[in-house]
């Protein structure tokens, strides 16, 4: 690849994509991201995607957040061990869906190796408010992904016709120093994770 002069900047990865009473795919998850962290170095890329957890619909989803923690932690101890930083992406349905919640895990798993991803269209249809999720999470963003939703009824939408507030949160960010890659994500379908 370098002779192209062409990178990864991330590895697409299906880890914390499980319900979090699930003990034994979270050992299996454990094993996986020791693989991915190593196919992450043989490409000299340095993140990978992670999510935090499905949570049963009926249940308070605080109610699991030192589950949740303590999954994490192991999850950034393997990433420090290869020098990896995992990127938490905001998701319906996880534990980390609204900006509340993922400042609790960025702050309480507390490593370097451990940052977040901001996805406008999942806190559109989580029903947050994307400005105020920036603002509340900018100190931990560290990367970006550009997809746009409407909150009357949570369909993707092309970038920039939705109520993400793309354009105004990305002029914010540029002008305050973001360096990190903008990743365009097309799905404009109905997606189903489970």
């Amino acid at each position: 690849m370098k002779k192209w002069n062409i990178g990864v900047s991330s590895i697409g990865s299906p880890i914390g994509k499980i319900y979090i009473q699930d003990d034994a795919a979270f050992q299996e998850q454990l094993s996986i991201l020791k693989t991915m962290c190593e196919i992450a170095n043989e490409l000299e890329c340095k993140y990978i995607p992670i999510f935090s957890f499905y949570i049963p619909k009926e249940d308070n989803f605080d109610d699991y957040e030192s589950d949740v923690i303590s999954k994490l932690k192991q999850f950034a101890t393997i990433a420090e061990q290869y020098n990896i930083i995992l990127l938490h992406e905001n998701e319906k349905d996880i534990f980390g869906d609204i900006a509340r919640r993922c400042k609790v895990i960025l702050g309480k798993v507390g490593s370097a190796h451990f940052k977040a991803i901001f996805d406008f269209a999942n806190f559109v249809q989580c029903g947050e408010d994307t400005q105020a999720c920036y603002d509340f999470l900018s100190n931990h963003i560290e990367y970006i992904h550009i997809k746009d939703a409407v909150y009357e009824d949570s369909i993707n939408v092309v970038c920039g016709t939705g109520d993400g507030q793309i354009a105004s949160i990305l002029k914010q960010a540029i002008d305050g120093g973001y360096q990190g890659f903008l990743t365009l994500e097309p799905h404009l379908v109905v997606f189903d994770a489970i």
